[in-house]
């Protein structure tokens, strides 16, 4: 059983809506047949005609008038009027989809990154039916002794393929042991380290987080104590620090750290061990940097500083400015530089230079032999061997 169409209703929400272009010729079509049913019949029309049969009977015949004849256009004026719904029906889908659309959800913004996000890190832990991200390397969780505790000495650290009880090792790229000067072919990421990758900056909110196997093209932020950086390569945009340290006991392992400069240090507590590091560094108190290659690079201790041992590195010069505050507690050890600037303050104390090779002709600058606990020994000259004096 068909239903009837509301054509006032159709119509008023068909004049409510756009049309594209188009659709005019619906609407003309659909007021010309509207005027054709209300046309009057035409000059050229046949006139009816009445004829009759000779009177038999007394019955008269009247035969159809040619409006009478005229085929009905209900059929044509229905299709139209489906047709022009189909249209409205149609509108109404573009309309409802373009609304859909342009409501869409906006572009994820960029990540605060927390650990860090979409690198590759120490992981969460998962659940037995996860499987770690691409390109990620995991630890396996050390196997427990006779009483649960996980303690094994026994257990190699790297290299190995399995441990106690046929547990895979992680296989964890590292340097073997340092013979001669710090360079670049012995220090930073070792061979065999494959790297992910993170653009933009990294800013690390999780105390004890270990950030390990990865390229960063940005400056890492470490807002959080006791973080670990191992095989870290970092590039930093122009003027701006490869690190960033915010948070105390932070740890810096066979990476490379190049931009305005590798590394500032706000916070106390660093340690850097067999890295690269290109642009020079900014450190402050209770730092400790060794076996790394500075080449031409600076160490900078600014006023204030205390407890910064430099053991056996190679860099260009290790400048201490205490025009705002003394520095105490500097031992550079075993290392090959060009100059040491000491500091010339009455407060700086305990700055030791001992056993070192320069390379310049001017070792140090400002040295004070008669401040408080300065010492300078077995210092030599890189090409000659001979003793080099302050």
């Amino acid at each position: 059983m068909s239903r009837r169409i509301d054509e006032h209703g159709l119509r008023a929400l068909f004049e409510e809506i756009e049309a594209p272009p188009g659709l005019d010729r619906w609407r003309e079509r659909i007021a010309d047949i509207h005027a054709e049913d209300c046309e009057p019949a035409t000059d050229d029309e046949e006139p009816a005609l009445d004829v009759a049969e000779p009177e038999t009977n007394g019955t008269v015949v009247t035969l159809p008038t040619g409006r009478d004849l005229r085929p009905k256009r209900q059929r044509k004026r229905s299709v139209a009027v489906a047709a022009a719904a189909a249209v409205v029906v149609g509108l109404g889908g573009v309309v409802v989809t373009s609304q859909l659309v342009n409501e869409a959800p906006p572009a994820d913004p960029t990540m605060i990154i927390d650990g860090p996000d979409k690198t590759m890190t120490s992981p969460p832990e998962m659940s037995s039916d996860q499987a770690a991200p691409s390109g990620s390397v995991t630890s396996p969780p050390p196997p427990s002794g006779p009483n649960g505790s996980t303690d094994n000495p026994e257990q190699p650290d790297s290299g190995g393929s399995t441990g106690l009880d046929g547990v895979p090792v992680e296989y964890e790229p590292t340097w073997g042991a340092m013979s001669g000067d710090p360079t670049a072919a012995n220090t930073g990421v070792p061979l065999g380290a494959s790297l992910s990758d993170h653009y933009g900056d990294l800013r690390i909110t999780t105390a004890g987080q270990v950030v390990k196997d990865l390229r960063v093209t940005g400056t890492v932020i470490v807002d959080a104590p006791n973080v670990t950086l191992r095989r870290v390569l970092v590039v930093a945009s122009y003027g701006s620090p490869a690190v960033r340290q915010n948070a105390g006991n932070l740890t810096i392992e066979n990476s490379e750290l190049s931009g305005g400069s590798s590394l500032t240090q706000n916070a106390s507590g660093l340690v850097v061990r067999r890295s690269r590091l290109q642009d020079g560094v900014t450190i402050t108190s209770g730092a400790q940097l060794y076996d790394s290659f500075l080449d031409a690079a600076d160490v900078l201790i600014p006023s204030g500083a205390s407890s910064v041992l430099l053991r056996h590195n190679v860099f260009d010069q290790v400048t201490m400015n205490d025009l705002d505050g003394a520095i105490r507690g500097v031992s550079i050890e075993n290392g090959v530089l060009n100059q040491v600037d000491a500091p010339t303050g009455a407060g700086s104390a305990s700055i030791y230079v001992l056993g070192n090779r320069f390379r310049g002709s001017a070792p140090s600058t400002g040295w004070n032999s008669s401040a408080t606990d300065y010492r300078w020994s077995d210092n030599t000259y890189l090409d000659s061997g001979a003793p080099a004096y302050q």
